[in-house]
C-alpha cells in the first residue's frame, strides 16, 4: 500500500546516511488483510418527487436512512390560491404526515389543494355618496349596485377608468382587484338642453374647411374677363391664370355648397323656432314631472321629448315655403341632443326625395344630403375630422342614382394641413372613360391648384398597364411661352389628343415623344398638352359666381419600372420639337405630390368602397310622422 511503501522508502534512507544496509525487501513478511486500508461503501435508493398532476419534479439517487426532500412550490394565478398540502405515495392519495427515512426505491406526489382568489371591488363616488365595496370570487359576476347622489349633479355611469373616458358593461365579471369610478354631469335644466339642441342650427361643414380653400376666398375672387380665355390663337402663358380649384377639390365644395341650399330654410322658419322654444323654456322652467311637450299652432307644430339623457325636438311648417332650388316646401327640423357626449343632430326634410341631417360633435362634423325627383336624384355623404393639431381629415360620397340605379359614382378623401391641402379623388369629366384616381395638391394658405398625378390602368394598341401621369401647369415647365389649340386635322397623327397644339408661335404641331415596344410600336405619350378644367369663383352684384375653365396642361408620364420618361423630358422635347425645356416646379412641391400619390391612393381604394347611396340614404333616415 502506498503508505507502508513510503514508510519503507524513509527507513531505507536513514539506514544509508548512517552506513547501514537496508534489508532486502524480498525478506520482508507478506501484507495481511487486516494491514490493508478498508474501503466503505454507501446504499443508495432512487427517490422520485412528481407534482400533483403525475409530472416529473425530480429524481435523483438518495442514502439509505437519510430523509428525502424537495422543495415545491405551486404558483398562484388569478383565478386560483393554491397551497401545498404535503406529499402522497400515490397520486391524489392520503398526506403523509411526514417522508420516511430511505430503505428502497420510492415515489412521491404532491397533494395540492386550491380556493379561487377573492378579489375587493372599490366604488370612487368622486364626493357622492358612498357605495359598499363588495368580496367577490374570480369569475363571480356583479351587477349595478343603486345610483349614487350628488348634490348639483346627475349621475352617468360608472367607468373603469379614472379619466372617465370608458363605461362599465354590466354585469361585470370578476378577474381582479378594482375600483370603479362614478361619472356625474352638472345638473341643467331642460331649458339649457334645448338651448344647446338649436345652437346646431347655425352650424355648417364650412367651420371646418380654412378660408382660402373657400370659393368666397376674396383673395381668389376672379372676373369673367380674368378667365375667358381664346385659345385658338397664341396666347401667352403670363396671362393664364393658373389657380382656381381642380375637380376633386370642387367636388367637395359643390356638395357643402349644396348643403347651404338646406340651411335657406332654417331663416325661413327662423321665427317658428324661436316662438316655440319660448313656449317650451316656460313650461319646463315650472319643473314638471312630464319631459313630453307638444304644442299646436296655427303655422307650426312642434314638440318636445327628455328621456334617458337624450333631447329631441321637432317642428312642422303646416304652410308652404318657397325656397329657391327646391320651390315650396312644407319643412320639417328634427333635432336631437345627447347631454353625455354632446352630439348635436339636425335632419331637414323638404319632400320624399329631399333632405339633409348632420351630426356635430366637438372634433368633427357629419353631413348628407338627398336632393331631385323619384325618377332620379344625387345623395352625398361629407365627414370632416379635425386632430388637437387642427388637422382636417376628410371623406366624400356622391352618387347619381337614375331608377334606383347608381349611374355615377365620385368620391374623393382630403387633408388639411397648415401646409398643404392634398386632395385624392376619381372624378375626371375631362377625361372620356377615366377609371383611375387623381390626387390634387394645393397650398393651404393660397387655395390654387399647384399640380396633381393620375394613377389610370388601360389598354392602349392591345398592351395593358397603369399610367402614372403627372399634371403640370404650363407656367411650371420652362421653355414654352404661348399655346395654341385647335380642332384635330386629320394630318396629325397624334390620335390620342383631340386637339392640334402649337406653342412659341409655331406653324408645326406640337408633338409628343412615345413609349414603344418591339413589334406593336407605339403604346403611350411620354408627354402632350391637353385641357383640363379649373374652377374660379367671383363676386358680382353681391352673388357669387362660378366659373369652369378649360385650361391648357402638360402630363408627363412620370419614371416606373423601366420606363424613365420624366427623367427624359428635356431630352425628349429637344428631339421632338426643337425645344429646351424643364419642368420648374420647386422639389419640395413635386415630391409632396408623389408621397401623396404613393401614400394616399391606396388609402382611397379602400375607402371609396364603404359607401353606397343606400347606406346614405339609410344614414339620411326619414321624417318623423
Amino acid at each position: 500500500m502506498k503508505k507502508k511503501v513510503l514508510f519503507l522508502s524513509l527507513a531505507s534512507m536513514l539506514l544509508a546516511s548512517c552506513g547501514g544496509t537496508p534489508a532486502s525487501t524480498s525478506n520482508s513478511p507478506a501484507s495481511t488483510p487486516e494491514s490493508q486500508e478498508k474501503s466503505t461503501v454507501v446504499e443508495q435508493f432512487n427517490i422520485t418527487f412528481n407534482d400533483e398532476d403525475g409530472n416529473l419534479l425530480e429524481s435523483k439517487k438518495w442514502n439509505k436512512n437519510s430523509v428525502p426532500s424537495y422543495n415545491y412550490v405551486k404558483q398562484d394565478t388569478e383565478e386560483w390560491n393554491y397551497t401545498v398540502e404535503g406529499w402522497s405515495t400515490t397520486k391524489g392519495g392520503n398526506v403523509l404526515a411526514a417522508l420516511p427515512a430511505v430503505t428502497a426505491d420510492a415515489t412521491y406526489y404532491a397533494i395540492v389543494s386550491k380556493a379561487k382568489q377573492v378579489y375587493t371591488i372599490q366604488f370612487d363616488t368622486d364626493g357622492g355618496s358612498a357605495v359598499d365595496s363588495l368580496q367577490k370570487e374570480f369569475g363571480s359576476t356583479i351587477n349595478e349596485p343603486a345610483e349614487p347622489e350628488k348634490e348639483g349633479y346627475h349621475f352617468v355611469s360608472w367607468c373603469t377608468d379614472s379619466s372617465l373616458s370608458t363605461a362599465v358593461t354590466w354585469p361585470y365579471t370578476v378577474t381582479g382587484n378594482k375600483t370603479f369610478y362614478a361619472k356625474w354631469n352638472e345638473k341643467t335644466s331642460i331649458s339649457d338642453y334645448l338651448k344647446s339642441c338649436v345652437t346646431a342650427l347655425n352650424q355648417d361643414p364650412y367651420s371646418y374647411i380654412p378660408d382660402s380653400m373657400k370659393p368666397t376666398y376674396s383673395a381668389n375672387y376672379v372676373t369673367q374677363n380674368d378667365v375667358t380665355y381664346d385659345f385658338t390663337s397664341f396666347t401667352s402663358i403670363s396671362t393664364v391664370n393658373y389657380g382656381g380649384f381642380g375637380e376633386q377639390w370642387q367636388m367637395v365644395i359643390d356638395n357643402i355648397m349644396q348643403s347651404q341650399n338646406y340651411f335657406a330654410v332654417l331663416s325661413l322658419i327662423e321665427t317658428a323656432v324661436n316662438t316655440s322654444v319660448v313656449a317650451f323654456n316656460n313650461h319646463f322652467d315650472k319643473n314638471p314631472s312630464d319631459t313630453n311637450k307638444e304644442i299646436t299652432d296655427t303655422g307650426y307644430y312642434a314638440k318636445v321629448n327628455f328621456a334617458n339623457n337624450l333631447l329631441t325636438y321637432t317642428i312642422q311648417i303646416k304652410t308652404g315655403k318657397t325656397i329657391p332650388f327646391f320651390g315650396e316646401v312644407l319643412p320639417q327640423i328634427d333635432m336631437t341632443y345627447d347631454i353625455n357626449s354632446k352630439e348635436r343632430s339636425v335632419r331637414i326634410n323638404l319632400s320624399d326625395t329631399n333632405a339633409m341631417r348632420y351630426v356635430i360633435n366637438d372634433n368633427s362634423y357629419i353631413f348628407a344630403i338627398e336632393y331631385g325627383v323619384e325618377a332620379g336624384h344625387r345623395t352625398a355623404y361629407c365627414s370632416l375630422t379635425k386632430d388637437e393639431d387642427e388637422n382636417v381629415t376628410g371623406h366624400i360620397y356622391e352618387y347619381i342614382t337614375l331608377k334606383d340605379k347608381d349611374a355615377v359614382k365620385s368620391c374623393a378623401d382630403f387633408y388639411i394641413g397648415d401646409t398643404y391641402t392634398s386632395v385624392v379623388g376619381n372624378k375626371a369629366s375631362g377625361i372620356i372613360g377615366f377609371d383611375g384616381y387623381i390626387n390634387e395638391l394645393y397650398k393651404t394658405d393660397e387655395g390654387k391648384l399647384i399640380g396633381y398625378k393620375v394613377k389610370e390602368t388601360k389598354t392602349v394598341l392591345t398592351v395593358s398597364g397603369t399610367w402614372h401621369t403627372l399634371w403640370f401647369n404650363l407656367s411650371d415647365i420652362s421653355g414654352i411661352t404661348n399655346v395654341k389649340l385647335t380642332d384635330h386635322t386629320e394630318d396629325n397623327d397624334n390620335t390620342l389628343n383631340t386637339k392640334n397644339v402649337y406653342v412659341n408661335n409655331s406653324s408645326t404641331v406640337f408633338t409628343p415623344a412615345y413609349n414603344t415596344q418591339i413589334i406593336i410600336g407605339k403604346t403611350s405619350r411620354k408627354f402632350d398638352i391637353e385641357y383640363r378644367t379649373r374652377h374660379f369663383y367671383g363676386l358680382q352684384d353681391q352673388d357669387l359666381y362660378h366659373y369652369s375653365v378649360s385650361i391648357p396642361m402638360m402630363f408627363i408620364q412620370d419614371d416606373h419600372d423601366k420606363y424613365t420618361n420624366f427623367t427624359d423630358f428635356s431630352a425628349d422635347m429637344l428631339a421632338t420639337n426643337n425645344i429646351t425645356s424643364s419642368v420648374t416646379m420647386a422639389t419640395t412641391l413635386l415630391t409632396k405630390i408623389r408621397d401623396d400619390y404613393d401614400n394616399l391612393i391606396p388609402t382611397f381604394i379602400t375607402n371609396k368602397e364603404l359607401m353606397d347611396s343606400d347606406k346614405i340614404i339609410t344614414w339620411i333616415g326619414t321624417a318623423i310622422k
